[in-house]
């Protein structure tokens, strides 16, 4: 019988995810959004704020999640080209550790560009097969999020991706009764 297995994790390490998107603006006008020291950083322009809190660490406050703080190291800025951070929410929510978030853009001409996401992120030891595949799922669904709310944003403003984001809120509103259902994971076998 083949299930999961509770014990050993399937992946140790950082698990990688990328993503890439065509933007029909050029990379100057796309940097800004995604460097945390930049005024024009996406987050805000969303209303939030960002503070200095060392020489390459900053920190991220969201309105909607004040009791949080998403520290930023930024590892690598290459203007207009690469952004890379370490980013940690302090105090930690849920199995993630870590991420380290590298944007790449490529211009395609003068008008456009191609955005790279690729982001490392970092689990807490000893999950179950189980949880390490819920946390990828909603690692993949962040990250293919980030790159789009940053292709509206680029291309239409910020109003397009606050139009996103409660589209988005308005999905997960919906509530499942499952009754007396009861999922035993260790009873499912794949199909052969």
């Amino acid at each position: 019988m083949f299930g999961f297995n509770k014990q050993n994790p399937m992946i140790d390490g950082p698990i990688e995810f990328e993503f890439s998107v065509e933007i029909n603006r050029p990379a100057s006008a796309v940097f800004p959004l995604v460097d945390v020291s930049d005024p024009g950083f996406s987050q805000v322009a969303l209303g939030n704020s960002v503070n200095r809190i060392a020489d390459d660490t900053y920190e991220l406050t969201i309105e909607e999640m004040d009791d949080l703080s998403f520290r930023f190291q930024v590892l690598e800025c290459i203007k207009d080209k690469q952004h890379s951070a370490k980013v940690v929410i302090e105090p930690r929510v849920g199995n993630l550790v870590e991420a380290v978030e590298d944007y790449q853009l490529t211009p395609l001409g003068d008008d456009r560009c191609v955005a790279k996401l690729t982001t490392k992120a970092t689990f807490a030891d000893h999950l179950s097969d189980e949880e390490i595949a819920q946390e990828i799922a909603m690692m993949s669904m962040a990250a293919d999020a980030d790159l789009t709310k940053l292709k509206l944003h680029a291309e239409e403003g910020v109003e397009a991706v606050r139009a996103y984001d409660e589209d988005q809120e308005a999905d997960f509103d919906i509530e499942f009764d499952l009754g007396d259902l009861d999922i035993d994971w260790d009873d499912i076998e794949p199909e052969q």
